[in-house]
């Protein structure tokens, strides 16, 4: 099912390269009773595989198209067809939709060199724009990791969340971690967002790849 197939609806041509498009339990792995189960499973499978192929095919925002698909066929189908994206002025908002649904201040998740190539790949501007005006020209902004991985670009600016991060992990039976601080500029920072969960920066891969991160809490 991860065929190359390439749907051209308005000028636009989706590459589905390397796409699953369909996932457990819509793809059974295990051993079926029978023969009849299995050909009506299989059977009920192509169904839905050729309906997602059409409703991809009917769409022409890139964006929509992709959440058509399951997510672990998201970032795949960005990375597929990013220009796309751009023309369609997305890309930013896919970026930090699909980089948000992965990490947050206190987990990391995916392949953190293409994180930052997608940002990189961003407008500015466009980026800046889809988050909250920055009140601040300069401030302290905290993050965690059970890893100890530190050079993440999402952290957070609520240093209540980390304390009650803090206490919580001097409990080892509720986990634990390492906890890390830096202190960042407003034109380092690509957007401030204001989530349900918190309060969010992104900052640059530029600024994160040097900048002087500390163990939270220690002296400067």
């Amino acid at each position: 099912m991860g065929d190359v197939i390439h749907l051209k609806i308005n000028k636009l041509k989706w590459n589905v390269q390397d796409i699953a498009f369909l996932y457990p339990p819509d793809v059974f792995t295990g051993a079926f009773d029978n023969e009849v189960m299995e050909a009506r499973h299989r059977e009920e499978m192509q169904k839905k595989l050729e309906n997602l192929k059409s409703s991809i095919a009917a769409e022409d925002d890139p964006f929509v198209a992709m959440q058509l698909l399951h997510k672990k066929d998201h970032l795949q189908f960005l990375r597929n067809n990013i220009d796309a994206f751009r023309q369609a002025e997305k890309l930013e908002q896919a970026v930090i939709t699909l980089y948000t649904q992965w990490n947050t201040p206190f987990s990391s998740d995916g392949d953190q060199y293409l994180w930052n190539e997608l940002f990189e790949a961003c407008d500015k501007k466009r980026l800046y724009d889809s988050g909250a005006p920055i009140a601040f020209s300069s401030a302290t902004i905290y993050r965690g990791s059970i890893s100890g991985f530190q050079r993440s670009l999402i952290w957070t600016p609520d240093k209540a969340t980390v304390e009650r991060i803090a206490k919580r992990w001097e409990d080892p039976n509720l986990g634990g971690g390492h906890l890390f601080e830096v202190d960042v500029k407003k034109e380092d920072v690509l957007l401030f967002l204001k989530l349900r969960r918190g309060d969010e920066v992104i900052v640059s891969p530029q600024f994160i790849k040097t900048a002087k991160i500390r163990k939270y809490g220690s002296d400067m």
